[in-house]
């Protein structure tokens, strides 16, 4: 079922990895970081916070065993992407897994500011 708003999920931080950590993922702490930037930004679309070992129930049954990577952005089946931005479908999801796109994205369609 195609999702009805925009939905972006980043790991939480603070895992570990082989006994090891904590530990954070610095592309979603990029993506943290524009939500902190862009505060009004809050509510206009989904954020997922999820664990880091996978399988990823929250990923896989939308985007598969091969797509679970964070930061990703899946796009309401409204919404509308630029032709240069690297959309992909998988399952009928169109989603960016790219950090600067995910930003290029939602700086775009919220009017605010863009990576350079």
């Amino acid at each position: 079922m195609p999702v009805v708003q925009d939905t972006l999920y980043l790991l939480t931080p603070g895992y570990d990895v082989d006994g090891h950590g904590p530990h954070f993922c610095a592309d979603c702490a990029t993506v943290e970081g524009f939500l902190v930037y862009y505060p009004q930004l809050a509510g206009r679309f989904a954020v997922e916070r999820i664990g880091f070992p996978r399988p990823r129930p929250e990923l896989v049954p939308l985007l598969g065993d091969d797509h679970q990577g964070c930061p990703v952005l899946i796009l309401a089946a409204s919404s509308a992407a630029d032709a240069d931005l690297p959309v992909q479908t998988v399952n009928g999801q169109r989603f960016i897994d790219e950090p600067k796109a995910i930003l290029r994205y939602l700086g775009r369609k919220h009017g605010v500011g863009t990576p350079s």
